[in-house]
């Protein structure tokens, strides 16, 4: 062999070994992408799901301020007298008993609402929800006859939806 053939045998050799290298070296990249690109994904799913639990929680912290100041009442024999009587016969209230139960019914609705929310945002389980759907059955026609504005778009549309079922 002379050495024309093995200086031309060597470029040959080295012009293998390079493609090679070159292939190597795009498969490692394109495996470094699709790690970063996974890792970017649950980084951002981790934090919608964050910012999700923020949400609901901070909801139902208002809500409870709510509730808690509506319980009280619940308490009392004359506020049970005028659920059972709304209940019954929403018609026969007259306006004190009217306003009282507006202003309970108020704080009622709004404990409800967080938990629709927390439905909305898959942390509320499907048997408490068919739970939920049941008084929201019951108390929507009461909410609309008191004349009680709901807090969320949404939770007014799914009382509207439940209500249409009926």
């Amino acid at each position: 062999m002379s050495l024309m053939e093995i200086s031309q045998l060597l470029g040959n050799f080295g012009e293998f070994v390079g493609a090679i290298a070159v292939v190597v070296t795009l498969i490692y990249l394109a495996s470094q992408v699709k790690l970063s690109k996974e890792a970017t994904q649950a980084n951002t799913k981790q934090m919608e799901q964050q910012r999700t639990l923020s949400l609901v929680e901070n909801y139902m912290r208002r809500s409870e301020r709510v509730e808690r100041g509506y319980a009280e009442g619940v308490q009392s024999a004359h506020l049970a007298t005028i659920l059972f009587k709304v209940s019954r016969e929403p018609d026969s209230l007259d306006d004190f008993e009217r306003y009282q139960i507006r202003e309970w019914a108020h704080g009622h609705m709004h404990q409800l609402d967080a938990q629709h929310y927390q439905y909305q945002y898959g942390l509320l389980e499907d048997e408490a929800y068919q739970n939920l759907r049941r008084v929201l059955k019951q108390w929507g026609p009461i909410w609309r006859d008191l004349d009680i504005t709901l807090p969320r778009e949404s939770f007014q549309q799914e009382v509207d939806r439940i209500l249409a079922e009926a």
